[in-house]
């Protein structure tokens, strides 16, 4: 679920190619360049202290407040080449989160990637809604070993102007949790007015003391000059410091960072390796990577298989490019046993996400009945849905064009009606 409660990674907007004719069942996710994106949707609030370091927030309540992701930048993917010429290696990000090594050449260690910075000046807390404190601090204690953790209970249930005013005394006093948490109730503007420059500078004070959601978050900022003045290697140096903790989504940036190639030497072996290790602990875009490298036998061996199955593990995590190309695989048994039905439940999985080119060839399975009963109304409200998403369909226009009038009419007032309905 995207939203602020936790973190998760911006999802790839995949850009297949449509094509008029009937079996335009293609693979592929871009036409020219495909797109991998680097995550910028912001870290996850920490969980108490003795939680483990590449935990994902459980979700908010439904109801609770939510907030918009942030937009997407992306990194293009090589195609397949030659191997590269080696180039030096950088070394790696100093241990501390205060500072980072010295770069390859450098004669002076550069300034550290989080800068001291004084107390960030405390902009008043909007309005919002005060439950009880002891009713936190009742249900916290319940949980039999577990330090209650007050402010992060209140932000898990909406409560953010109640987590503010609980995390700040924490914060102020240097505990790294309830700094990460005021960087993000910041960033995100819940219960406060959305500040970029305090986010980062309490950011800065939790990754100073090594905290990884903290040093992902900075790196993020970094990276988009958000709060801070935008600067690609100090965005590097903090992933590097947040991956040496096995954050998920720091593995993954960094890994693109090595494909890029720019700001960090292009090392397909360590792509992969990041990208590997970023998929076992989880992180759908990850496995949807290595599936690209695995379809175009860029860094590890062509094998159809093995991105079947990575784009199986991204689809099932909830990565909609992911169902897509999952279940154009699955249609025409490209790396696994073709299976129709199957294919059909995930354009429709898809299709409901507001995925275009699932709603596009969701449409076509409903008019031909291949996979799934044929439903010409079905189809033709799908249709719609697509070319006004940008995926028109000239076969589609047809397919539509021949149908009675009565049933035009229903699927344009389903479509008018979607999302409700399914």
């Amino acid at each position: 679920m995207r939203r602020a409660a936790a973190l998760c990674l911006a999802a790839v907007t995949a850009t297949l190619p449509v094509s008029a004719g009937a079996q335009a069942f293609d693979e592929g996710t871009a036409v020219g360049e495909t797109h991998i994106p680097i995550a910028t949707d912001p870290p996850a609030p920490p969980s108490a202290p003795a939680a483990p370091a590449a935990a994902v927030a459980p979700a908010a309540p439904a109801g609770a407040p939510r907030a918009e992701p942030a937009p997407v930048s992306t990194i293009p993917v090589p195609a397949p080449a030659a191997p590269a010429v080696p180039r030096e290696s950088s070394r790696s990000a100093a241990s501390s989160a205060g500072a980072a090594s010295a770069p390859p050449g450098s004669g002076t260690p550069p300034a550290p990637v989080f800068q001291p910075a004084e107390r960030p000046t405390v902009p008043p807390p909007t309005a919002g809604r005060l439950p009880d404190a002891e009713a936190f601090a009742a249900a916290a204690a319940a949980l039999a070993g577990a330090e209650p953790d007050l402010a992060f209970g209140a932000y898990q249930r909406g409560y953010y102007l109640t987590a503010f005013q609980l995390a700040l005394g924490r914060a102020q006093q240097g505990d790294p949790a309830a700094q990460t948490l005021l960087g993000l109730l910041y960033e995100q503007g819940l219960g406060v007015k959305r500040n970029n420059e305090a986010a980062a500078s309490w950011y800065a004070q939790a990754a100073r003391q090594g905290d990884p959601a903290a040093q992902l978050a900075m790196g993020l900022l970094y990276l988009d000059g958000r709060g801070v003045p935008k600067d690609r290697e100090k965005a590097a140096r903090a992933f590097e410091l947040a991956a040496k903790q096995n954050r998920p989504e720091a593995l993954y940036n960094l890994a693109l960072l090595h494909l890029e190639g720019q700001i960090r030497p292009h090392d397909m072996a360590k792509v992969v390796d990041l990208l590997t290790r970023a998929a076992d602990l989880g992180n759908a875009e990850a496995d949807y990577a290595l599936a690209q490298l695995s379809m175009n036998g860029n860094g590890v061996p062509q094998d159809q298989a093995a991105a079947t199955e990575r784009l199986a593990r991204a689809a099932k995590a909830g990565h909609v490019p992911a169902m897509v190309e999952y279940a154009i695989r699955l249609f025409n048994g490209k790396g696994t046993a073709a299976d129709p039905e199957a294919a059909a439940g995930w354009f429709r999985r898809a299709a409901r996400a507001g995925n275009p080119v699932a709603q596009n060839r969701y449409a076509r399975l409903l008019a031909a009945g291949r996979g799934v009963p044929a439903d010409p109304v079905e189809a033709a409200k799908w249709h719609m849905l697509a070319v006004r998403a940008g995926a028109p369909d000239a076969w589609l226009d047809q397919f539509v064009a021949g149908l009675p009038q009565n049933e035009r009419d229903k699927a344009n007032l389903a479509a008018e009606r979607w999302p409700a309905g399914g």
